[in-house]
């Protein structure tokens, strides 16, 4: 039964549209676990407890994850979904900024993103913005994405343990 994981492992490694670098880089958040993995497969096939061994293998798996998502913005100060980006700007377009979002009963801090988003994205397709930067920018997306992947696989491998017991 230790082949059920790897089976489901290396399907999905053959079929994600993730790049095959990025999918396997993401696979190394899990292979420090992969053994613990297989002894619980045994343990399940044997009708053994392996409750306490899974809780722990989530946890560690979880870690595990968020230990590679973190190092993907190694220039990151933080590593939390947003940062706070403060700027200052001309009295006029702070002024605007305040009446479109009084206009549209939004706050001042989402129509400022708003703007800063849309000229961003303006910026990229105009080539303005440095490749560097951009492939970064691609790279840690696509690693993001990967990461999400693997851990809906293992939710699903979970589920799909839970329910031959």
């Amino acid at each position: 039964m230790s082949s059920n994981w790897s089976k489901i492992r290396d399907e999905w490694l053959s079929s994600t549209a993730i790049s095959k670098d990025d999918a396997k880089w993401a696979l190394e958040a899990l292979i420090n676990s992969e053994g613990e993995l297989f002894e619980i497969e045994r343990k399940v096939k044997n009708n053994e407890d392996a409750i306490g061994q899974v809780k722990d293998l989530k946890k560690k798996v979880k870690e595990s994850i968020y230990s590679k998502e973190i190092s993907i913005d190694d220039i990151a100060l933080n590593t939390s979904n947003s940062n706070k980006v403060q700027i200052s700007v001309p009295s006029n377009l702070n002024y605007l900024l305040k009446v479109w979002a009084a206009a549209e009963g939004r706050d001042l801090s989402s129509v400022a993103f708003q703007c800063l988003e849309t000229g961003l994205r303006e910026m990229k397709s105009k080539g303005s913005i440095p490749s560097i930067a951009i492939n970064r920018y691609d790279s840690a997306c696509q690693k993001r994405i990967a990461l999400a992947e693997i851990n809906n696989l293992l939710e699903k491998y979970e589920i799909s343990q839970n329910e031959t017991t």
